[in-house]
């Protein structure tokens, strides 16, 4: 059988992608590699799958909540395609959603539904799937093929189809999806591809104490410097652990690291343990409570402030003995110690690998993707959605609103464009 359009990946975009090509009367085929489709789906947004977010709307989407090699490029797919559309797109499957602070999740709040309900329409639409094959090459025409078209090859079986969508995902959490396959099959077919990172990811530092820090949690600010110049920045809950630095706003500058790292750049993270004090507001506090307390110790000053692990290794670093009189601490060592506290440098040596990160930065390049539709500028019936493109986005369902838009967007252009043509 020649499909109207193969799709290479059961994933959030390909689910979309192929449910999209249905509707417009195409015949469908989902290749997926896993013995599953959608299980990636399952383990976003801590199971309850953060579908969206509400500030992603035609006219005002922050250039700052998507990274790409071209900055305008994921804003310019969105225009065509936003959170708006993504709830519209669910509902007309019967899933009702919920907002909180902008993040928009199932009703259900359980990832499960969102899965179970794709793959219901994706039944509806009588697209055929096939789990278990990882493709291994692509080649455009074929036997049987008229003008165009791709021959698909994977271990056991080939595939023939009039347009072909990748949605073979990135590289990273390859136990769950995409193992970055994608890659190599992109540049196969003429695409250049940016060397993958991971993003979404913590980071991995050099100083010691950090072991005796593991469990901490604080709401913090981070600033990321890469060659001596800043490169991005956040502020949340920052999470240490035995080798460094996590949470949230670490996961919002990660991918500016691991690409710094990849270039051989030297990166640190300048860390405010306590944003919401200025330098000044916290000399102040400190020195009034040591003038009211002489004989407390430093631990004891700093007692009421932060963390008792955090405390005694601030005043190790500056050099403070935690158990003298606070009285007997002089200028230079108090001034020290608020430098590490609101300007605490730690030096990046590495990055978490791709198992442990949630997106994965770089992948092919969007000058050769035409922005109305993803398909390839190279090869003519091609697409490209998702993950697998030079996109990725910050926390807050805004990876999984560009899986959906771009998804969508092929699988309607390639479906329309066979029923045209039939």
């Amino acid at each position: 059988m020649i499909y109207d359009v193969c799709i290479i990946g059961g994933g959030a975009s390909g689910l979309a992608a192929a449910i999209a090509a249905g509707r417009e009367g195409a015949s469908v085929l989902v290749i997926e590699r896993m013995d599953k489709t959608g299980k990636k789906i399952l383990a976003t947004g801590n199971g309850k799958c953060n579908l969206t977010n509400q500030a992603i709307r035609r006219g005002c989407i922050s250039s700052g909540v998507y990274r790409s090699g071209q900055e305008v490029f994921p804003l310019h797919v969105l225009e065509n395609f936003d959170a708006g559309d993504t709830l519209a797109f669910f509902e007309s499957m019967g899933l009702y959603t919920k907002a909180r602070d902008g993040y928009v999740y199932p009703m259900s709040e359980q990832a499960a539904s969102v899965r179970d309900i794709l793959c219901w329409e994706l039944a509806e639409q009588k697209a055929d799937v096939v789990t278990g094959q990882e493709v291994k090459k692509i080649r455009v025409g074929g036997k049987g093929l008229s003008k165009g078209g791709f021959t698909v090859y994977s271990v056991d079986n080939v595939y023939q189809c009039r347009k072909l969508i990748m949605a073979c995902g990135g590289a990273s959490a390859s136990k769950l999806g995409s193992n970055g396959s994608g890659y190599r099959l992109a540049e196969c077919l003429g695409h250049h591809v940016s060397a993958p990172v991971p993003a979404l990811c913590a980071l991995h530092c050099k100083e010691k104490y950090f072991k005796e820090l593991a469990g901490i949690r604080l709401q913090g600010r981070v600033r990321l410097l890469t060659g001596g110049k800043m490169a991005a920045e956040d502020s949340g809950e920052i999470q240490l652990t035995a080798y460094g630095i996590s949470g949230i706003p670490v996961f919002q500058v990660s991918r500016y690291a691991a690409k710094a790292l990849q270039m051989k750049k030297t990166v640190t993270a300048v860390l405010d343990l306590m944003p919401a004090v200025s330098d000044k507001g916290l000399r102040a506090r400190l020195m009034w409570q040591m003038h009211a307390s002489p004989k407390w110790t430093m631990r004891m000053v700093l007692s009421g402030m932060m963390n008792s692990k955090l405390a005694a290794c601030l005043l190790k670093c500056a050099g403070i003995d935690g158990g003298q009189p606070c009285c007997k601490v002089d200028d230079r060592a108090l001034e020290r110690l608020i430098a590490l506290v609101k300007h605490h440098e730690v030096h990046i040596n590495a990055t978490n690998d791709f198992e442990q990160s949630q997106a994965t930065a770089g992948g092919v390049d969007t000058r050769e993707i035409d922005e109305k539709n993803m398909a390839s500028k190279i090869v003519r019936g091609l697409y490209f959605t998702g993950e697998l493109l030079d996109v990725d986005g910050i926390c807050g369902g805004y990876n999984l609103q560009w899986a959906w838009a771009t998804g969508i967007l092929a699988g309607s252009d390639a479906g329309r464009s066979c029923r045209v043509k039939g």
